[in-house]
């Protein structure tokens, strides 16, 4: 029986590794011309077009033909047809995907676009190529005020173009989110420039290049902006214990609380701490499943990261969430 079921995933490899060849030849025959033509379109296709395999397969060709490419393209990011954004032909999950499509951050985007109804200020920490200001932007109540911070220079430069071309008002801030406000090092990966963190942890192969990048504190930048009734999104690559560091007296004005917890955080006891020293309750966010974590234990399921924090207990977050797709699991750990 082993023998035989070795020999028959054998032939399923082989039969698939022909079957990409084969594509990869038919691709070849389409000229580059029109290969570029059509991607171009498929960039700018609507949302409702940009299914998993119809970024697939726009993926497919863009690797094949276009491999390592620096182009620049416009897309709408799968977001709203009427956006156009520039963005690397190298982030061609953005340029031909949409949020729907991230089986890691479908659930987290539509929980923050959700929940920003109820608040007066949207702060994106850890913005990145700012997929979540954009989706926010488009679901919002119009005197949702929009912050957002990148320490990443090519990140934020390019976020904030993007964001003028679209007319989106949001407050950008060219920094990192910290216990304080100063100077810390930024470690940028040069592979993925996803990864960029105040801590050290990336595989030692990759080498991170470190430099210097201002710092502000929650604390402190709710106090400059009176902030007062906010949803925060905190995706910090590790750091986000310095984050929590940096809003000590203003957990109060923090109504959600959505934090990527990597190692770092999981080894630190940060979702124990967030519980405790600010008086939330705690979910776990598996896909639209949220998990209530009593105490910050619970049991991980890949791909998902993320954590919501609020003071709505299980009850009245089901009530919240009535008519939507979430659902509020009291799972026992």
């Amino acid at each position: 029986m082993v023998a035989n079921s070795s020999g028959s995933l054998a032939v399923s490899d082989g039969v698939s590794s022909a079957t990409k060849r084969l594509a990869r030849g038919c691709i070849r025959l389409i000229p580059r011309s029109l290969q570029r033509i059509v991607l171009r379109s498929a960039a700018l296709a609507s949302p409702a077009i940009k299914t998993e395999a119809f970024e697939r397969a726009c993926c497919k060709i863009a690797r094949t033909s276009f491999p390592h490419s620096k182009e620049i393209w416009a897309t709408n990011l799968g977001v709203s047809s009427d956006l156009r954004c520039q963005m690397p032909l190298v982030k061609d999950y953005y340029v031909f995907g949409r949020p729907e499509n991230m089986l890691s951050e479908r659930a987290t985007v539509a929980l923050v676009t959700e929940l920003c109804r109820d608040c007066t200020d949207f702060l994106d920490v850890g913005a990145n190529d700012g997929i979540f200001t954009f989706a926010v932007d488009r679901e919002a109540t119009p005197d949702l005020r929009l912050h957002w911070f990148e320490p990443d220079r090519t990140l934020h430069d390019r976020l904030k173009s993007n964001l003028a071309a679209n007319a989106i008002h949001a407050v950008g801030n060219f920094s990192a989110v910290a216990a304080q406000r100063g100077t810390a090092k930024f470690f940028k990966n040069p592979i993925d420039d996803t990864s960029g963190s105040l801590i050290e942890c990336h595989a030692p192969q990759q080498e991170p290049i470190s430099e210097q990048v201002e710092t502000i504190s929650l604390a402190c930048y709710f106090d400059d902006h009176r902030v007062r009734n906010a949803i925060v999104k905190v995706d910090v690559e590790g750091a986000a214990d310095e984050v929590w560091r940096g809003a000590r007296g203003i957990e109060a004005d923090i109504r959600y609380l959505i934090m990527e917890m990597i190692a770092p955080e999981i080894q630190c006891g940060l979702p124990g701490k967030v519980i405790s020293e600010g008086n939330f309750h705690a979910y776990y966010i598996k896909d639209f499943d949220l998990i209530l974590s009593r105490d910050g234990s619970y049991r991980y399921v890949a791909p998902f990261l993320n954590w919501l924090f609020c003071r709505l207990d299980p009850e009245s977050l089901r009530t919240r969430f009535a008519g939507t797709r979430f659902s509020v699991v009291e799972d026992a750990i």
